[in-house]
């Protein structure tokens, strides 16, 4: 393989089907993609989305995440013709569906099955969306549901992104998948708090952020970004966004980037601009690397989302000096993709401390996988080879829960709680989660407006 082909290959190989070349389950790329393209997965739409906001949230993000790598289909049935009521474009929810990459139509053969609503005569391989307030998960199908008619947009998105990685986990034949209860709550993350239970729910939603800073426009960041244009703004031309990023739309973006269409081409800033402010919102663009000589200024927000994925980067996070910083970071192995760890600063220990230690080189054991055999044979380098080793494995419904929980951290102290200093899960062992409330009080006014009654 010459290197400028090679080169087009790597920016457009789907980030999921490389968890099967460094697992070594895949001889060689064509074969993972092979596997992703036999994925498909249904979608059962109850009555409930003719009405529900919350509801339609769930149908569309649940869309979005799927159709990134169930490439053989993502079909639904049900009430699809509904008037659209979610602020997302379409004049139906149907219309909204197909721009996303769903289908209208009945399952294709025995495949997995996702419920949002109320739905009969369900197939045995099905899964239930649930939500309420600030708690979002699946159940098995037919199990008792939270009180889905105070579903919220983050407890929608967040049971959405929840319900997309148990149907991977089906599509991949996991001995328990779809016959488990699954989920967290955004006011109370800790596995110590049982999502399903009342006590672990926060207030209503009264207010949102409308001042917000966002350094990175790829997977973390355009998750962020989608729970945050989910939420019912009753004034979106108030709200200011900055974005900054450096990078480009390339092939494999779509892939993990929820915000990113498969036609997306250009700077990530302006790509993303171009959909927020269609949805109403004010942005600026920032398009200069983010380093120790960047300095916030007094009319800047006061409130940093960091979703980079760069160890220096990140490091310098306190640097500019912004009042509240939230960053969340994702593994990028086939072992660890679905880890999530997310910090606020200020902190007890500083953002240069906690990423002054190098990352464990382990591209010298993936490319001994028989996939990266086959592109050795068929002549890519060993720089090649590392380059590709050293890509990360991405999947969309991680970097959304990520989204979610940083969007909620906001949403706390608007709310009048503390935010967290560390969120550590792993959606592979969900109910192993933890949270470690900040010890550093903070006084701070991120800027609000009153949610849409």
């Amino acid at each position: 393989m010459k290197e400028a082909d090679f080169a087009a290959f790597l920016d457009g190989f789907n980030r999921l089907a490389k968890l099967d070349l460094d697992l070594g389950e895949a001889g060689d790329p064509e074969a993972a993609m092979t596997r992703l393209k036999g994925y498909v997965a249904h979608i059962r739409v109850g009555a409930e989305v003719t009405g529900s906001v919350a509801h339609q949230i769930a149908v569309l993000t649940l869309v979005n995440i799927l159709s990134r790598f169930a490439l053989g289909g993502v079909t639904l049935s049900g009430m699809l013709d509904a008037p659209m009521l979610a602020p997302w474009p379409g004049r139906t929810l149907l219309a909204a569906i197909e721009a996303l990459g769903g289908t209208a139509g009945e399952p294709a053969g025995d495949c997995p099955t996702t419920i949002v609503g109320t739905a009969d005569d369900v197939a045995d391989r099905a899964i239930q969306l649930t939500f309420e307030g600030w708690r979002g998960g699946i159940v098995p199908a037919g199990a008792a549901r939270l009180n889905e008619t105070k579903g919220t947009a983050i407890s929608a998105v967040l049971a959405a992104a929840i319900g997309a990685a148990e149907i991977f986990a089906m599509l991949r034949k996991e001995v328990a998948a779809g016959r488990r209860l699954r989920g967290l709550s955004v006011w109370r993350p800790d596995g110590d708090q049982d999502w399903l239970s009342p006590v672990s729910d926060g207030p209503p939603l009264l207010l949102l952020p409308n001042r917000l800073w966002i350094l990175g426009l790829g997977h973390l960041g355009q998750a962020f970004l989608w729970a945050l244009a989910m939420c019912p703004y009753a004034d979106r031309a108030d709200v200011s966004l900055v974005l900054q990023d450096m990078d480009d739309v390339t092939g494999s973006t779509a892939s993990t980037s929820i915000l990113t269409m498969r036609a997306s081409r250009g700077r990530k800033t302006r790509d993303v601009a171009r959909t927020l402010e269609a949805l109403g919102f004010s942005t600026v663009l920032i398009e200069l690397p983010f380093d120790d000589q960047f300095k916030r200024r007094p009319e800047d927000p006061s409130v940093l989302i960091c979703g980079v994925d760069n160890a220096h980067a990140r490091s310098q996070l306190e640097a500019p000096g912004f009042p509240l910083i939230i960053e969340a970071g994702i593994g990028r192995t086939a072992q660890d993709f679905q880890a999530i760890r997310l910090h606020t600063f200020p902190s007890r220990r500083q953002a240069a401390e906690l990423w002054k230690i190098g990352v464990v080189d382990t591209t010298a054991v993936v490319t001994e996988k028989p996939g990266y055999q086959r592109l050795r044979d068929g002549g890519v380098d060993d720089c090649g080879l590392a380059r590709l080793a050293g890509t990360a494995v991405g999947a969309p419904f991680v970097g959304t829960v990520a989204g979610v929980l940083m969007l909620g951290q906001i949403l706390r102290l608007l709310h009048g709680d503390q935010v967290d200093a560390v969120i550590d899960l792993d959606l592979q062992a969900l109910d192993a989660r933890r949270a470690v409330p900040s010890a550093i009080p903070l006084v701070l006014n991120p800027g609000f407006q009153s949610c849409d009654a």
